[in-house]
Order: C-alpha cells, then structure tokens, then sequence
C-alpha cells in the first residue's frame, strides 16, 4: 500500500523528489507526528508560498534566458504581436517560453501544490496556446490571472484578489478580459447587430455553472428559482440554465473587448492588447439572463459586472467547481460528501478574498483525501508522468529557451502521448478521467521519453538523468553491494517510493525486475541474483549500464509508479 507521504506528494505536487540534500518524503514525515499532523503542517507550508525558500529555482530561471516572464502585458503585445516580424520578436516566444517553464517549475520548484494547482485552473479556463493572441501573450496569462501575484505585477485595483489562491469572482473577471481568452473564445469581435456566441456559452458551460446544470431545449419560465443573496441585493435567480439564457449573455457580453486596433474609434485605436469596454458595440436592450431582468439603457458595465456576479455567486458554480475540485484531487468518482462539503466553503466564502485558499484547505483536510480507498484510483498523466521520472531520477535537467534540440524533444513526446501543455484546442480542458490515459499509446510514448532521458549523453558526464551517479553514491545502508537483488531493490524504492510489508524482495514484481537486470543477450547464464557485479562503471561495464538504464526505465512504467 502506498504510504500516506507518497499519496500527499503525487496528489498535492509532480511526486517525491530525492536529492543529495534529502528527501521529500523524510521531509514530509518530519512534519509531525501522525499523518494528520504531517498533512496539515505541509499544506500551510505549501498555501504559504511566498514563505517557501525558492531562491535556488529563481536563479536558475534567472539564468535560463527567458526574456518575456516580466515583460508587462503592453510591452509584450508591442514586441510579439505589433512587433513580432522584427528580430528577435517572434509571434510565439512567450507560448515558447510558458511551455518550456511549466517543466522547470514542476521539476525544480519547491512550491509543488502552487504548480499543481496552477496546472489544475489553466484547464479550467483552458486556452490554446497557439491561437493567435494567445501564443504572443501566454506569460502573461499565467501570470496576470493564474497564478498569484509576484515580481512586481500587482492585480488590477478592482480585482486585486483574482487568481487561483485569492477570490474565484475577481479571477472570472480578468479571465474574460484578457486578450487571450477574449480572441480564443471571440468575444472580441462580439457586437450588437453581429453578436457571436463562443465565450457566452463556455463561461457558463465550462467555467461557472457547468453542463450538469444545463436544461437543453429548456423553457425558461419553467426553471425552478432561488433566492440569492448577491452584493447588490437578494433576487431570483434561475437554479438552472437554458440555451436562451446562453444567447440573452451573448448580447450582455457584447462590447466587451480589447484594444487591437479593429475598429475606426477614436476610443479604440490603439494596439496595446488590454481590455477596453467599448460602449458603441454593447447591447442596451433588456434582457433576461437566469430569470434576472436587465431594463432597457442600464448603465454599462455595471450590467456586465452584475451578469458576471450572478455566474460565480451561484451555488450551481459552486458545486461545479467543487466536483472538478475533487475529480482531480481525490478520485474520479469522488463521494458526494467531500463534493458537497468543498461546494459549501467555495459558496459559503464567495466574498472572502482568500476563498479558494479556504477551499483547499476543505478539500486536502478532509477524511477523503485521507481514506487509502482513494490512494492509487487515480493515473498520471503524461505530464506528471514524465516530470515526476526526472524528478525521482534527480535530474538537474533545466528546460531552456534557447536550446531548442532538448526542449523540442520534450514537447515532442509530451504531444506524442496526447499533453502538450496549453495545446488542448478545445475549451474544456485536458481530460481528467483515468480512462482517457489508460490506452497503449500514451504508455508507448512514456517509455520513449524514458529511453530519451535515460540515455541522453550517457557517455559523457552531462546526463539529463545521473543514474550511475546515482547508483554509486548510494549509501551503504541503501545499497549495501551491486548485486541484481540490492540494485533492483534500491531503484524500485527510490522511485516508487515505498515497498509493501517485508519488502519488495521475493514479490512478483521485483522477480520480474530483477531477472532482467541478470540478463546477458551474450551469455546463455544469468548473473546469480546476490553476487555482486565486479564494476558497474559507464567505462568498463557498458552492459550493466545497458541493463540498470533499463531496470529504471521499467520501473517508471510499472502501475506503482503511474498511479497516484
């Protein structure tokens, strides 16, 4: 059974990581005294992460020539996307950048439950990177809606808690109005008289209420209502939507815009990619959105402000953000207990400006976190897969922009096995169900990636992952001598991370494992189980190296190790 330590680290971050400085596990089980101790202390640590002594990963981010992290959205519009035929200026450079960075800060960075998290709302609001806003922008999506505040780019004055720590309303709010979303879902060109209904329904359908709250070919007259308490008064609202209310939002989301320089307005000619509310093209008609009227001529954008209140204070978000919540985090089929319990403090807290830290803290402290019934329900996928192989594998492999050879070849298994990051077309995200990543194909391309990173320069010393240096500056206690037995011992423990009661020697799996370790193609006899291999430098030994190479490969595709 897997131990409580390795369930938090693969659920709550990219897996357990081991270096010549410790262990995340050992770290984690110093955190208290029981499991409960353990998880809460880590889960402050990690909410408190500004606290997290990252400055290693800093400089190695520093310097790996990224150029675009700290380019304001403005200066990145003007360079990438006004720009972008000049040198050194390329259209795609901050998707570029975003996707070699995503690697780095899951391999290196000691924040683990921020990026995993992180990586949990970019498929929530899911935008494909290569659309043609998005890929000059990317950076600055992640940084100015996503993730929490940092280096100086503080939140806007009217949303200054908006992002996947903060308040779930201020994030909806400048996710609608960045240039990213606003062209991948089209609303940039929404407009009375030529309306156009892509972002309408996705923000209903995807990022608030979600499809199970959806009637289709519904009356609305015919939807039960509740009141609702929202910062402007108690009203009627609709418990459910109807395709009318998707096509009364599109007309309330018309006008809603950027500034790219698509119109003759003296208001809007600039190019500078930021929102601009452009009254001329908004609808002042009356509307009906969730049995709530809008009058004729209501002042703008207020309406816009009330429409996006009414979506992200309903409890039928709530609990559409909670099951998506515990579908990651728990279990495909999560109970319906810990659903409604994390649909209770995100609704219970809409107002908070640390509702969805307060959301978290429901969710990882509950008894179904802990129940072992959902350890091991859940399967990486490819990302996680192959982050958490270099990881355990202690790779120093630093994902740069300029190296285009390595990186493309990361990117190309990551697309191969079907999860390029921010490459999802579709708005509704990477699947989570285990079902989805279970097929032949993604395994194939895992195992080329392993073969790729285990024998990446392997005869020199500049290896993506070190598994001679590993192997020999093992301790003693860990890998008392070389023999098949202790080496397939000691890698399915490091990797894995556990081994059941007794130990992993004498299990079927370990037999499998270690009989192919003994393995000569050029010798009909095996090598005996416990005698020890005379050297098993890279040099003198090529074939052990072969064969440890891949032992390790082996054990990153075994189910113990794909599940999480």
């Amino acid at each position: 059974m897997k131990t409580f330590a390795v369930h938090c680290l693969s659920r709550m971050g990219f897996g357990h990581r081991i270096t010549n400085q410790g262990s995340d596990i050992a770290d984690f089980e110093a955190l208290g005294n029981n499991d409960d101790e353990r998880l809460e202390a880590y889960l402050n640590q990690q909410l408190d992460w500004q606290n997290i002594d990252d400055s290693a990963f800093d400089a190695m981010v520093a310097g790996a020539g990224y150029v675009t992290l700290d380019k304001p959205l403005v200066q990145m519009w003007q360079d990438h996307h006004v720009n972008s035929s000049e040198p050194g200026f390329n259209r795609d450079g901050p998707a570029e950048e975003m996707e070699r960075l995503v690697v780095a800060r899951a391999m290196h960075s000691k924040r683990q439950l921020l990026e995993i998290l992180a990586d949990f709302w970019h498929n929530h609001f899911n935008v494909f990177s290569r659309d043609y806003y998005a890929q000059s922008t990317l950076t600055s999506w992640d940084r100015d809606v996503i993730r929490p505040p940092v280096n100086g780019h503080p939140r806007p004055i009217e949303n200054p808690h908006g992002h996947m720590l903060g308040n779930f309303r201020q994030m909806l709010e400048l996710s609608s109005k960045h240039v990213a979303m606003q062209h991948y879902l089209d609303n940039y060109i929404n407009q009375e008289g030529s309306p156009n209904e892509n972002y309408a329904r996705e923000i209903i359908e995807l990022h608030t209420l979600g499809a199970e709250n959806y009637i289709s070919l519904g009356d609305p007259n015919a939807v039960p209502q509740s009141n609702l308490d929202m910062p402007w008064g108690t009203v009627l609202i609709s418990d459910k939507y109807v395709d009318d209310d998707v096509y009364a939002a599109m007309r309330m989301l018309t006008g809603w815009k950027i500034k790219d320089n698509s119109s003759s307005s003296s208001s809007n000619n600039e190019d500078t990619g930021e929102f601009f509310f452009w009254a001329d093209w908004h609808d002042q008609f009356q509307k009906t959105i969730l049995g709530y009227d809008w009058g004729n001529f209501e002042p703008s954008p207020d309406d816009i402000h009330r429409f996006f209140d009414i979506l992200a204070y309903h409890p039928g978000t709530a609990r559409h953000i909670a099951g998506k919540l515990c579908r990651r985090f728990i279990s495909d089929n999560p109970p319906q207990t810990i659903i409604d319990a994390v649909a209770d403090t995100f609704y219970l807290n809409r107002y908070a400006p640390n509702q969805l830290d307060l959301v978290y803290r429901t969710l990882f402290l509950s008894a179904e976190f802990k129940d072992v019934n959902n350890f091991n329900t859940k399967i990486k996928r490819p990302f996680e897969a192959m982050v958490g192989a270099l990881r355990v594998c202690n790779s120093d492999f630093v994902p740069r922009p300029n190296e285009s050879d390595t990186n493309t070849i990361v990117t190309f298994y990551l697309q191969r096995a079907g999860q390029r990051n921010y490459y999802w077309p579709s708005p509704d995200g990477y699947p989570e169900e285990k079902e989805f990543w279970s097929g032949g194909t993604v395994l194939v391309y895992l195992m080329r990636f392993y073969d790729w990173m285990l024998d990446r320069n392997y005869d020199n010393p500049d290896h993506i992952v070190p598994v001679m240096d590993v192997t020999l500056n093992a301790s003693e206690q860990e890998l008392p001598s070389h023999t098949p037995n202790n080496l397939t011992t000691f890698w399915m423990n490091r990797i894995i991370g556990y081994e059941p009661v007794g130990g992993w020697l004498g299990t079927d799996l370990h037999t499998k494992l270690r009989d192919f370790m003994r393995q000569n193609p050029s010798d009909p006899q095996q090598w005996p189980a416990d005698f020890p291999f005379p050297d098993i430098t890279t040099t003198s030994s090529p074939y052990i190296y072969e064969r440890l190479r891949g032992l390790v490969k082996l054990i990153l595709s075994t189910k113990e190790f794909l599940q999480r």
